[in-house]
């Protein structure tokens, strides 16, 4: 049954059923091209399954042929199939006819033979070889003859270059064929390729998650994205898609790998279903469970590859994150068991230091079999669960360990890492009984480990401040635990305490505890200063000291790349507070809106959402207010489906201002009074930051409210010391006074002053920008006001214009891009004179006096 859309539905167009998917022209498509065309060479394209290799090579073909004079080249394709490489020239016949092996034995009697077969009729012969790591002898001897005596071009494809038939190695050798190996789609790349497909883009958090489980794979990511429309794991709001929940492998490669796997040898299918069940499983360990040539055959067939550890230590993995799920899926159950059985010493022994992910694989295939492995395991397992960010592991695991007989310590430990799961995947609030329960078994007097009430106290701290939006009451639970912990581990409530200041917006005790560590002048930050590293960061920022909070950032984040694995959080953490110093400072062409290369880490914990944020700021910074609007409102519409961390209001408010200057007055009130209701959370870190971008937006739209904010703004920040604020608050106070035709002595005076109390490069402009002013100087002035503009403030933004005819504003435009009149006046086809008296009615108009100000306005 289908039911009728009702007439009045608005929602977004869907993607078609059927999901045509788009190309991606790649940078080794076209050096191949170049290769082929230009220099008249034959080249190689290696790569794995799946990347493309048979579509990069017709495209080739099909380039070469287009950019070739007539009569254009006569492309043969062939392709070569396991089943044909022991019949001799099997490959080649479907093409060229049936030619006798004993013809090729001496290729001059054979020639005409062949070129009667090839029916070239005197055009020059490309030849398309896909999978040629299968070609039979002849049928690679015959093509390495066309290529060597008679000119003919060579494109392609193989899986293992190593692999191909000696003739067609010596062309590479005898450097007649040209090499190129085709890699993974990286980040950039597959975003721009899946918002090809889906006709909108993905929004950044997703492509990560979908980046990372496919590695990039062209077929992978087609055939994911399609079962993810299918399902409904992809969702679309007005702007962009995202995707709910995991990334799994979809029913058509299931199918691809069921066919493939039906089709090994017992033995060989146990390395392929060993390797996905205990992956990444340490290579000393998989070569007493198998025959060591069986590996170098599931290795050599594209199923397992081999790898290291950060030691150095070889691990064999399935050859890709989803062959290994399909794998793991299609093992029967019976199986499963009797492979475990038979790896059971790989199970139990971990003196070898068996890699953390191989740890975690090797429990969770326990539990598939109805083995309950020690406590001490499985608790390793849930804490590698967590790190790695596979939240339905955790929960299996600690669900688990929860129906087993626990010591205190272990129940505590195993109710907050199944809190944290919860949390990340079906909700808070199915974390908070589990949260609770934690604290209450450490509270009760109980023998619990100091280890295991610091953990219960952070999980239930961490949720009522970040979800509950109570920084009070998380602060208090720290407190309380101090009565329940010896003296070590008060020193890490005392972090915890102070980190729940400073997410909270109380810095006065953090600015404390950075003078006291010392850390503005230490080598290198310590790894016990990280909890509260980006609270430090932006008490430092709030109170205008931006020249060493951005030091102490970079400081930071040098030190938590390092200890990525334990501090999982920072990375993500520093790099927003960084961006947001950099929005204070005005460094608006140095900004940060990526997290660093580490992004693909899997340990790495971070909402890519906010790198919309970046984009948005930038933007506001560059006054390309319509490109804000975009990347704000993406924002909240990510945060209306999920907000884990509290960040829909920071969002709210810069998506308010930017609908202000953009003038969308409407939707602006509207989106500040989202921003006003919107619980702060996490957004407390930055201070009054919203504060102030409402009463900016309120000044904007005409509010009387917003300099009434302001004021207020200015009294708790200079009770705080928070001089950041002050001056954006007295910065528009004057700008208000002088949109308004207002004497701007006195506010000038006062946004001068706070300029002097705040570092960097925003700070020194204002303050230029006053003395120019006072100097009267039109020269100083313009060049003062480009300096703002620089920094992302143009003084002139959001002021009130008289509109122009489209005559004079196609003559304003000209102008602010350095034409002058005579120029402009031969651009537009009219006289100086009319130039002239355009240009002087701008100027009236927008109450400007240099020419200067205009690129600010158009």
């Amino acid at each position: 049954m289908v039911d009728e859309a009702d007439p009045g539905d608005r929602r977004p167009t869907r993607a078609p059923a059927r999901l045509s998917w788009p190309v991606l022209r790649r940078r080794e498509e076209d050096r191949a091209v170049a290769v082929v065309a230009d220099h008249r060479w034959s080249v190689a394209l290696v790569g794995a399954p799946g990347l493309g290799k048979t579509t990069v090579a017709a495209r080739v073909t099909d380039r070469v042929v287009r950019r070739a004079p007539d009569p254009a080249p006569l492309v043969v394709p062939i392709t070569a199939v396991a089943a044909g490489s022991s019949m001799p020239f099997g490959a080649v016949s479907d093409r060229f006819g049936d030619v006798l092996g004993d013809d090729l034995t001496e290729p001059v009697p054979a020639e005409e033979l062949l070129r009667r077969a090839a029916r070239t009729e005197g055009r020059e012969l490309v030849l398309r070889v896909d999978d040629a790591d299968l070609l039979d002898a002849l049928s690679a001897r015959y093509v390495a003859w066309l290529v060597r005596d008679h000119g003919a071009r060579l494109v392609l494809t193989c899986r293992d270059f190593t692999a191909l038939a000696e003739p067609l190695r010596a062309l590479w050798q005898d450097d007649l064929l040209e090499r190129i190996d085709l890699v993974p789609l990286d980040v950039d790349e597959t975003s721009s390729l899946l918002e090809r497909a889906l006709g909108a883009p993905l929004e950044p958090a997703s492509v990560e998650q979908v980046h990372r489980a496919t590695q990039g794979n062209p077929l992978y990511l087609r055939e994911v994205v399609r079962a993810g429309l299918a399902s409904g794991a992809l969702e679309h709001t007005a702007l962009s898609w995202y995707w709910r929940g995991r990334v799994t492998a979809s029913h058509s490669l299931a199918d691809m790998y069921r066919t493939e796997l039906a089709a090994l040898p017992g033995d060989l299918r146990d390395v392929v279903e060993i390797v996905a069940l205990a992956e990444p499983i340490p290579v000393s360990r998989l070569l007493a469970l198998v025959d060591g040539s069986d590996l170098d055959r599931a290795v050599g067939l594209g199923f397992v590859r081999m790898d290291s550890t950060g030691t150095g230590s070889p691990v064999a993995r399935s050859s890709h994150p989803l062959v290994g799920d399909v794998v793991r899926a299609l093992v029967p159950v019976a199986r499963r068991t009797a492979l475990f059985a038979r790896a059971n010493a790989f199970r139990t022994d971990r003196q070898e230091g068996a890699p953390p992910a191989a740890r975690l694989r090797a429990i969770l295939w326990a539990l598939e079999c109805g083995v309950l492995p020690p406590v001490d395991q499985l608790l390793d397992a849930a804490r590698i669960a967590n790190g790695l960010q596979e939240h339905e592991s955790t929960i299996a695991l600690t669900s688990a360990m929860l129906g087993a007989v626990l010591t205190p310590t272990e129940r505590v430990r195993t109710h907050c890492l199944r809190s944290l799961a919860h949390g990340y995947s079906s909700g808070r609030e199915a974390g908070r009984v589990d949260a609770e329960a934690a604290w209450g078994l450490a509270t009760s007097g109980v023998d619990v480990d100091d280890v295991a009430v610091v953990e219960a106290c952070e999980t239930l701290a961490n949720l009522r401040q970040f979800h509950d939006d109570d920084a009070a009451s998380a602060v208090t639970l720290t407190e309380i635990a101090v009565a329940h912990v010896g003296p070590a581990a008060r020193e890490q409530l005392r972090v915890l305490r102070l980190s729940h200041l400073g997410w909270g917006g109380e810095f006065a005790e953090i600015r404390q505890e950075i003078e006291r560590a010392g850390v503005l002048h230490a080598p290198a930050i310590p790894r016990s200063f990280l909890p509260i590293a980006a609270c430090a960061v932006m008490a430092l920022g709030t109170g205008g000291r931006l020249d060493d909070a951005m030091r102490l950032a970079h400081a930071c984040l040098a030190t938590a790349t390092v200890h990525l694995e334990d501090s999982p959080w920072t990375v993500g953490e520093v790099v927003s507070v960084l961006h947001q110093v950099q929005v204070w400072r005005g460094d608006i062409a140095e900004m940060v809106t990526q997290v660093p290369l580490i992004r693909a880490d899997p340990f790495l914990k971070y909402d890519f959402t906010l790198e919309l944020f970046g984009i948005g700021n930038r933007a506001l910074g560059e006054r390309r207010w319509s490109d804000a609007v975009t990347a704000f409102t993406a924002a909240c519409e990510r945060y209306e489906v999920i907000d884990p961390g509290g960040f829909s209001a920071y969002a709210w408010s810069r998506l308010a201002m930017s609908q202000a200057y953009a003038d969308m007055p409407d939707a602006a009130a509207e989106s500040v009074e989202r921003a006003r209701t919107t619980p702060l959370r996490a957004m407390r870190i930055l201070g009054d930051q919203i504060e102030t971008t409402i009463a900016w937006t309120e000044a904007l739209l005409g509010n009387p409210s917003g300099l009434r904010r302001a004021d207020e703004i200015i009294a708790r920040g200079t009770a705080a010391g928070a001089w950041t604020h002050v001056l954006y608050a007295q910065t528009l106070h004057y700008a208000m006074d002088a949109m308004a035709g207002r004497d701007t002595a006195a506010s000038l005076a006062r946004m001068q002053d706070a300029a002097t109390r705040v570092d960097g490069p925003l700070a020194a402009a204002i303050t230029g920008y006053a003395d120019a002013l006072r100097s009267g100087d039109r020269a100083w002035i313009a060049s003062a006001q480009a300096d703002l503009a620089a920094c992302g403030m143009a003084v002139t933004a959001g002021r009130t214009k008289q509109p122009l005819t489209k005559r004079e504003y196609e003559v304003a435009e000209l102008a602010a891009q350095g034409y002058s009149n005579r120029r402009i006046a031969d651009r537009l086809g009219l006289s100086v004179r009319t130039v002239d008296a355009h240009m002087s009615r701008v100027f009236a108009k927008w109450d400007i006096r240099a020419r200067s100000e205009l690129v600010e306005l158009v």
